[in-house]
């Protein structure tokens, strides 16, 4: 079920980081790291117009890129840096993932799957 949630700015340490509008929606993904040619699944717990929560089984290290392949609607590729990581159930990890050099025509597609999910939500709560 997706859900918009919206959060106050937070600040983590030294850290700043902005709590936008997101999407409650649970997407498949292949998580794919171009270095080492490693491939791994994992899911979107949720998802905005920056980045998004990912739940994953393999430790995602802080600072590492990634490119990270939607299985199902919006079927977007979009590269996206670890920006944190917690430990989360049963040997799984939540990960925050920035998106980092999202073409433009990927950044619209994006909006207006995030819209069309939005309005959905709201005519059906």
């Amino acid at each position: 079920m997706a859900e918009p949630q919206r959060g106050p700015e937070a600040h983590t340490g030294t850290e700043k980081r902005t709590v936008g509008l997101r999407l409650r929606k649970y997407i498949d993904v292949v998580v794919e790291d171009q270095l080492s040619f490693t491939l791994l699944r994992a899911a979107i717990a949720d998802i905005s117009q920056t980045g998004m929560r990912v739940i994953a089984d393999q430790y995602l290290p802080k600072g590492t890129k990634y490119l990270f392949t939607m299985k199902r609607n919006p079927f977007l590729a979009l590269r996206g840096e670890v920006r944190w990581i917690r430990n989360f159930e049963r040997d799984t990890y939540q990960v925050g993932i920035l998106f980092v050099d999202v073409s433009e025509d990927d950044r619209k597609r994006l909006a207006n799957f995030l819209e069309i999910e939005r309005q959905r939500v709201t005519t059906t709560s």
